[in-house]
């Protein structure tokens, strides 16, 4: 009984080169995947951080400034998020509080602050310091 298994282990090898060769390339493709996806989630939770950290500053500011009073706010803020810059605005105007990085934007929503109080920020690169200034001031009525 003569039997030729040489064709069999060639094959076999081929076969197990290509399928470790595409598992590399699938791991390769899969790792963009993997990092970018936490990443979001990181962004989105910290973009909420801020935003309730600057809802709960303007609520304070709502209920402590007078009538004809003005207040000169400096608040702290994160550095970064996920390892990137971001901007924020707060105009009292639009009633909103919008946290922006490159290529996402997060709205938050302060109802009624426009009939309250004029407000806007000024902020001083919020990447490089995390320093924002809020400036506020109630008419008299």
């Amino acid at each position: 009984m003569l039997r030729n298994i040489r064709g069999v282990s060639s094959l076999l090898f081929i076969v197990m080169t290509l399928s470790a060769f595409i598992m590399f390339l699938t791991t390769l493709q899969l790792y963009n995947v993997m990092t970018e996806t936490p990443k979001k989630i990181v962004i989105r939770n910290q973009f909420d951080d801020i935003g309730n950290i600057l809802a709960n500053d303007v609520v304070e500011i709502v209920l402590s400034i007078p009538h004809g009073g003005k207040i000169h706010y400096r608040e702290v803020l994160p550095v970064d998020v996920a390892g990137q810059g971001y901007w924020v605005e707060l105009n009292s105007s639009k009633e909103c509080v919008n946290v922006s990085t490159f290529g996402y934007t997060a709205t938050y929503i302060l109802g009624g602050i426009r009939y309250e109080i004029n407000m806007s920020s000024s902020i001083n690169a919020t990447s490089s310091g995390g320093w924002i200034w809020i400036n506020a001031s109630r008419e008299l009525r």
